[in-house]
């Protein structure tokens, strides 16, 4: 099984000596096969060979990770234990020692308890996080891509000769590197290209690019017009970027909106509470005017922009 994982793993370039690399990276490389060894050893084998991991192999080949889902849940649960661990003491000393607190096990229990959440978490968000940042990118280059296929199709290029064009580009990168995997499939493991190009579908992050390689599948395998195929494909996905984008002009209105809701009448309606408790003499949630006023300059306000530009960002990395 060790060797599956190996055999998994991106083949390295020959090293050259006249551009030598930084000791840190290697010694980072180095780090990192340890902790996969180590890893692995621990929990990765008995998970590939005791558990059914189809859907989280298929989850890691979108996301573009290159190892077993045996090796990547043990990663997650190494880095989860040795975090833990960490937290664990860092807080006791903390809590316990220095500041002497006399609920000082309720913070270990929490911070702990965060801190394993947040580490394992994190490793399942990061597979949806790289999947949905793929499926942006070859969302992005797919229409492009589709007029370049259209071009060079209509030069009466055979198929297998058309994807390999494509996977000889210096420009867009991501579905670049899906052509590339069409072609390793048909020139190293043997396969035809219709196997290679329904294989590479169901591997890719992206519904719609997707959809096109099982098209282009079965317009080879049925016989067709190409070219005029890959032109009506190429003006229906434009269009479709086009609504998204006319949507996220739409939906600046109601960024606005929620920005002047949460930032502008929030905030002064805060700091007329401020004053209103401060001419009382009261205060709230044990906080006095003065308090509530750093609160609000230092942690309210900027969360409400840092939410706000938040949000704009990701609905444009959408529509762009």
């Amino acid at each position: 099984m060790a060797q599956n994982v190996r055999a998994s793993a991106p083949a390295t370039a020959p090293a050259d000596d006249s551009n030598p690399q930084p000791e840190s990276v290697s010694k980072k490389g180095l780090l990192l096969k340890k902790f996969e060894g180590l890893s692995y050893s621990l929990f990765g084998e008995r998970i590939d060979r005791e558990r059914e991991t189809d859907v989280l192999a298929g989850r890691l080949k979108q996301a573009g990770f290159n190892v077993t889902p045996g090796m990547y849940q043990s990663m997650a649960l190494v880095s989860t234990i040795f975090g833990t661990a960490g937290s664990f003491v860092l807080s006791i000393i903390l809590f316990r020692v220095l500041i002497a607190s006399p609920i000082w096990w309720a913070y270990v229990l929490a911070i702990t308890g965060v801190t394993a959440g947040s580490i394992y978490g994190g490793y399942h968000f990061l597979i949806s996080s790289r999947i949905a940042n793929r499926k942006d990118q070859l969302d992005r280059e797919l229409p492009f891509t589709l007029s370049e296929l259209s071009v060079i199709a209509s030069t009466g290029a055979s198929p297998i000769r058309l994807i390999r064009r494509m996977a000889q580009r210096d420009h867009d990168p991501a579905l670049t590197g899906e052509f590339k995997r069409i072609v390793y499939k048909t020139d190293i493991q043997g396969k035809d290209l219709i196997t290679a190009l329904a294989e590479t579908a169901k591997e890719s992050a992206s519904p719609s690019v997707r959809e096109a390689f099982w098209d282009l599948a079965n317009m080879i395998h049925q016989g067709g017009n190409l070219d005029e195929y890959l032109r009506s494909k190429s003006d229906s996905v434009l269009q479709l970027k086009r609504l998204i984008q006319k949507q996220f002009i739409e939906r600046l209105s109601t960024f606005l909106d929620m920005y002047v809701a949460l930032v502008l009448v929030g905030v002064l309606m805060i700091a007329v509470g401020a004053f209103l408790i401060n001419s009382f003499g009261q205060t709230a949630a044990g906080l006095d005017a003065g308090q509530l006023l750093q609160l609000l300059t230092f942690g309210l306000v900027p969360l409400a922009v840092v939410m706000t530009v938040m949000m704009i960002s990701i609905a444009y990395a959408r529509a762009e």
